[in-house]
Formats: structure tokens, C-alpha cells, sequence
């Protein structure tokens, strides 16, 4: 009832306001915590589910932040630097992250922790560039490119582009599978070893073999 009053309540505050938004806005009574997140994007400016932050390091996918509200990901870079010092015992020498996150006070913070912020340059790129710096910035996009396979490999054969389940838990680990998957195929492919899964089925064992196969550039599962 509390979920039902509060989105009459905002229902009729964008009725007498001539409006259509209201901070905290229900969209879903099934999922009264699912809100509208604006992505910006042309094929779909607004999304409904949750948002997290990820990092990469050493090929693992890590998250740094999970939220059904729309949040800046810019000021969690802070953070991401802490948590992989917790976690390693010193700081990285490099950070290679989007135009969103290379804002004045992510810059001036690895500079003071002696990290190279790496990604693409805000504005406009210049007209004349030594080839050293071009050289550099290409070798950052490459990185980019290869990172933004690693979340598409997770948005497609393992279904985080659309999340059907429906309570805040299995959303949850709906996610948390696929990045464990994801960071799974990462070490097989690091050691290139097999993996063997026995499992128990009623009467009968079943038996899982996995491994990946490196031929050329592709790899395959």
C-alpha cells in the first residue's frame, strides 16, 4: 500500500505541475525500485534496470558500484583507486578510462598519486601532433576497443543487454554470473587448460569438459 500511495502521490504532483517528472518517479509496481535511468543513446535514451561501474585489472572484471538510480560513474574513480590498492598494496601505473571519468578532479588525483590517465582527450583533438603522442594515443584506443569487447562478450552470449528476471536478488546474481563467467573465461584462456565438471543428476553423473582453443586471433569456446 505505502508503494501504491506513493505513486499516486507522484502521479498527481506531474498532474497539477503540468509535468512529466518527479524525483524518484515509480515505474513499475511490480519493481517499485526500478527507476528510469537516461543513457543518452540514439537507439534507446532511456533504460529501466540497473547500472553498475566495473573495473578491469589484470583482465579481471571487477564491480565497483551497483545501483538501480541513475549515479555519475566519474566520482566513483577515487574509490576504484583505493579498492585496487586494497587489494594489490600499491596503486596502478596506469589508468585507462572513457572521456567521462577524465574530469579535472580524476586528473589532478592521478597526478598526485603518480598514475597515468590514460583515454580518450577531451574536446577537440589537435591539429598537429608529434607522432610519439599519436603513437601513444592510438595504442590507448586499441586497449579501449579490446576492453569494450570484453563488456560486449558479457551484454550478448551472456545476457546482461537484457536482465528478465525480476526480484532485486536474481537481478543481482543474474550479474554476478556473468561477470564470474566472464573472469572464468579469462583464466582459461590465461592457462589454457581443461576444466572437469562432474555433476550429479538424479541417478546419473554427467561429465563437463571445457576448454578453450586458440587458433590465429580467435578464440573459441
Amino acid at each position: 500500500m505505502a508503494v501504491i500511495r506513493e505513486l499516486f502521490d507522484q502521479q498527481m504532483f506531474m498532474y497539477e505541475n503540468r509535468t512529466h517528472r518527479v524525483p524518484g518517479r515509480i515505474v513499475s509496481l511490480a519493481q517499485p525500485w526500478i527507476r528510469p535511468i537516461n543513457r543518452g543513446k540514439a537507439k534507446q535514451r532511456t533504460e529501466f534496470g540497473p547500472k553498475f561501474d566495473a573495473s578491469i585489472a589484470d583482465g579481471m572484471i571487477d564491480i565497483e558500484r551497483f545501483d538501480f538510480k541513475a549515479f555519475n560513474e566519474s566520482q566513483d574513480l577515487a574509490t576504484t583507486i583505493d579498492h585496487y590498492f586494497d587489494v594489490h598494496g600499491y596503486y596502478p601505473d596506469e589508468i585507462l578510462a572513457d572521456t567521462l571519468y577524465r574530469t579535472r578532479e580524476n586528473r589532478q588525483l592521478c597526478q598526485r598519486l603518480g598514475i597515468r590517465l590514460s583515454g580518450p582527450r577531451l574536446g577537440r583533438k589537435p591539429k598537429k601532433m608529434d607522432a610519439k603522442q599519436r603513437q601513444v594515443d592510438r595504442d590507448a584506443e586499441k586497449r579501449c576497443g579490446k576492453i569494450e569487447r570484453g563488456f560486449a562478450f558479457m551484454k550478448g552470449p551472456l545476457g546482461l543487454s537484457l536482465v528478465r528476471t525480476k526480484t532485486v536478488a536474481s537481478i543481482a546474481v543474474t550479474i554476478d554470473i556473468a561477470i564470474n563467467l566472464a573472469n572464468l573465461k579469462m583464466l582459461l584462456r590465461l592457462f589454457n587448460g581443461p576444466i572437469l565438471i562432474f555433476v550429479k543428476y538424479k541417478q546419473e553423473f554427467i561429465l563437463i569438459h571445457y576448454q578453450i582453443h586458440v587458433s590465429g586471433s580467435r578464440n573459441v569456446a
